[in-house]
């Protein structure tokens, strides 16, 4: 049961605050929260209304610059929970839009900042948007762990698969779980409950994801507790403490006895943390445990580091998974991404998304002014230019840049009056826009300058759903030294999209060096034709005038690699001018039996200027 701190001591601890927030140096203070706060012999302490409260108050001195402040949590656990929490409506990208979020810690307007951990748990009991940086500069945050004691994915142990009589499965003991009246397993906690209809299955032994298996289905239906009488008459022998479940029409082959089944929706309605128009974000010596949606997502935010970020299974605790959705997530960003000496593992899906958002025209209205709208639900609302920012027009069927740069005189709502949660945007250039752009051209618009060069090197994936990376950005982009490791699709992808998910970002320049490779692509994702597949999404390929990824010879450049793996393909490139591949290793493996209907080392498509080292050419 939750104690919460009452009035009184709240006002205690406030005005401890005080007396340790003194300045140490001329132009630094420093603030140690009270001991207090933590989990201590049995008492548990709601901090999030005691942080609120003293960060509301710093508030008018950080928006100002000057100090620099540095905030330290001694080391231990700290409870956050909804009472008490600062409430904010945010349209965060590739997340679901659920209106206000309570936040557990708000930084917004801050200037330069250091939040020290010093290897402190940050654990949500509710369902909540953990860390906001909101219109900040300078933020460092380093030595945190960020976990949820209830996770919103269901884990399953399957006891007995039958393909003719269904499935005997457990939930996970700290499963809070239900069978409703329709007979579904349905999962809660304090502010949420959710119905499982999918999920991933993992080897019990390695925390791999089964070979073959891609997004599984969970017929979630006519379930029901089984006595121990039943189990033992439908061959589950032994001594049980966890409560045996029955699925009578869960029959699926590739789910042997003994799997971990997480078992979850798509619905991803928060990050663990998210960034929004800030810029010099540090993210160090920080591990994520498990989030509703990314790990971290970035938006309309500049110059980003993330240095032994890692999004990992929480140790000895008996989980298969982590985030929701991806590890990291960058959209619209500018400056400079960098990913470094990180650990990304069990994810529900990439470890690393980067990419703009394309903008439908649906309108001209006249000589200078467009039209456009966001056309993902995930994706919608947040400010897509500012003043100034460069913009040009690409078509959708044949994914051509059209001619011409032009600069935005001013952006306003098409409906409404707030620019912020707009659908529809009026986009006004100080160009003339030449007469056939044109809704009926199908074109979409992108903005140049919130793109990102990217680093992303030194860095383990592994146990993961769909790709490794997938990044999409005409900056430069360098990927080395990294391990991708059993993968479940491509490691990495290169995706631009101006059809479905409108993710914008037109890749030009790449090393792709000296990485490990090992087994990827066990199972077929979507655009995963390859364990490296460039593969912008052109429906009309044949129309092309000329390849959109790349600039000339050798501007993709993939060398010294290690292709340690048991199927064909290697490469797959789409509408690509200039690739050279020298000095990688391939050395196949016996781990798996060759699946995959793509059974060519390289595949390429509307592509040119390709050199491939002739020895790798053939098998």
């Amino acid at each position: 049961m939750r104690q919460l701190v009452p009035n009184r001591y709240t006002l205690f601890l406030l005005t401890l605050f005080l007396a340790v927030a003194l300045p140490t140096k001329a132009d630094r203070r420093t603030i140690q929260l009270p001991s207090t706060l933590r989990f201590h012999k049995g008492k548990q302490v709601n901090a999030t209304p005691i942080l609120r409260t003293y960060l509301e108050g710093l508030q008018p001195t950080l928006t100002q610059g000057g100090d620099t402040l540095e905030l330290r949590f001694p080391r231990g656990q700290y409870h956050f929970t909804r009472e008490g929490a600062t409430e904010r409506e945010y349209f965060i990208s590739n997340h679901d839009h659920v209106g206000s979020r309570p936040i557990g810690l708000l930084l917004r307007g801050w200037r330069h900042v250091l939040v020290r951990g010093e290897g402190s748990e940050l654990l949500f009991e509710d369902r909540m948007l953990p860390i906001v940086i909101d219109s900040c500069q300078g933020i460092e945050l380093r030595g945190l762990t960020i976990d949820f004691t209830n996770p919103q994915i269901t884990q399953l142990h399957i006891l007995r698969s039958d393909t003719t009589h269904g499935t005997i499965f457990s939930p996970a003991p700290w499963v809070k779980w239900r069978i409703t009246p329709t007979g579904q397993v349905e999962s809660y906690g304090t502010n949420w409950h959710t119905t499982p209809d999918h999920g991933l299955a993992f080897d019990p032994k390695t925390r791999e994801l089964l070979y073959r298996t891609s997004d599984i289905s969970f017929p979630n239906k006519d379930i029901r507790q089984l006595t121990r009488s039943e189990a033992s008459t439908m061959g589950i022998t032994g001594h049980h403490t966890s409560p045996l479940l029955y699925a009578p029409y869960w029959k699926d082959a590739h789910l042997p006895t003994g799997t971990v089944f997480a078992a979850r929706t798509g619905y991803r309605p928060q990050p663990a943390i998210f960034i929004t128009n800030s810029r010099d974000i540090r993210l160090e010596d920080m591990s994520i445990h498990f989030a509703e949606g990314m790990g971290v997502l970035a938006q309309n935010s500049q110059d980003i580091t993330l240095e032994r970020f890692h999004v990992q299974i929480r140790p000895r605790s008996g989980r298969y998974f982590t985030t929701q959705a991806d590890a990291t997530h960058f959209v619209a960003c500018r400056g400079k991404i960098s990913v470094q000496h990180c650990r990304f593992e069990n994810m529900m899906d990439d470890a690393l998304n980067v990419h703009g958002v394309y903008l439908k025209v649906t309108a001209r209205e006249d000589k200078h002014t467009l039209i456009g709208r966001f056309m993902h639900e995930q994706a919608f609302g947040y400010t897509w230019a500012a003043v100034g920012d460069s913009v040009r027009l690409v078509t959708s069927r044949d994914i051509q840049g059209l001619d011409g740069t032009f600069h935005v005189r001013s952006i306003l709502p098409a409906e409404g009056t707030d620019l912020v949660g707009a659908r529809t945007v009026r986009i006004t250039f100080e160009e003339e826009l030449p007469a056939d752009y044109t809704p009926e051209r199908q074109i979409s618009m992108e903005n140049l300058s919130r793109t990102p060069s990217v680093t992303f090197s030194h860095n383990l994936v592994r146990h993961n759903r769909a790709r490794g990376i997938l990044i999409n950005t005409p900056r430069p982009v360098l990927i080395e030294g990294n391990t991708f490791d059993h993968v479940s699709g491509s490691a990495i992808l290169f995706s631009t999209d101006n059809n479905m998910w409108y993710e914008s970002g037109q890749t030009r320049e790449v090393t792709i060096r000296r990485n490990l490779f090992e087994d990827v692509l066990t199972s077929l994702y979507q655009f995963t034709s390859a364990v490296i597949s460039i593969h912008p999404i052109i429906p009309d390929l044949a129309s092309q005038r000329r390849p959109f990824y790349g600039q000339g010879p050798a501007s993709i450049r993939i060398e010294e690699n290690t292709f340690r793996i048991f199927d064909t393909p290697l490469l797959h490139a789409i509408s690509t001018d200039g690739i050279l591949w020298r000095g990688n290793k391939i050395e196949p493996t016996k781990s798996y039996p060759k699946y995959h209907p793509n059974q060519k080392r390289f595949l390429f498509e509307g592509c040119r200027h390709i050199d491939i080292e002739p020895s790798d050419r053939t098998e």
